[in-house]
């Protein structure tokens, strides 16, 4: 008795407010599937993970990690600039020790907003001593290219 009254009221305000309970329905069911679940990696960086996934032999790579999982703000203030995912990340077999941050730039890293966070990203890696690598994707990034440029870079010692 009582879900037929709060009905009549619901059709009562939907009435007012000249909403069809057609319409409404449509806009209870586009809320409730406002979520949808997705691939983890773009088919670009899934291709990127099979060139250098047999470096799991030596470290471990991590897809999409957040910066704020592995940096710490140190002062007072907003955190939301390390609310930003990094393509990949390699660490040491016993994830002790992050070894390079890697990011793969397609044309959308052209627009402005993209430019500023990339820089952004850059500058926040460097204060945190991580080192970061972009590999861009209009090249063709062969497979021993991309390999070899990843070991050195993690040989090197920037910081």
């Amino acid at each position: 008795m009582l879900d037929e009254l709060i009905d009549k009221i619901i059709n009562w305000i939907l009435k007012i407010l000249g909403i069809t309970k057609a319409e409404n329905e449509k806009q209870k069911n586009k809320t409730e599937n406002e979520y949808k679940k997705t691939n983890l990696m773009t088919q670009t960086e899934l291709f990127f993970y099979n060139k250098i996934q047999e470096l799991e032999q030596e470290y471990k790579i991590i897809p999409q990690l957040n910066l704020g999982t592995i940096i710490e703000k140190q002062n007072k203030g907003y955190r939301n600039e390390l609310f930003k995912n990094i393509d990949f990340a390699i660490f040491s077999k016993d994830f002790k020790e992050i070894l390079l941050l890697i990011e793969l730039n397609d044309s959308t890293h052209n627009q402005s907003k993209r430019k500023k966070r990339d820089k952004n990203v850059k500058e926040i890696c460097n204060k945190a001593q991580i080192k970061l690598i972009t590999f861009y994707t209009k090249y063709p990034n062969e497979k021993e290219y991309v390999l070899n440029r990843i070991k050195e870079e993690i040989k090197k010692d920037h910081f």
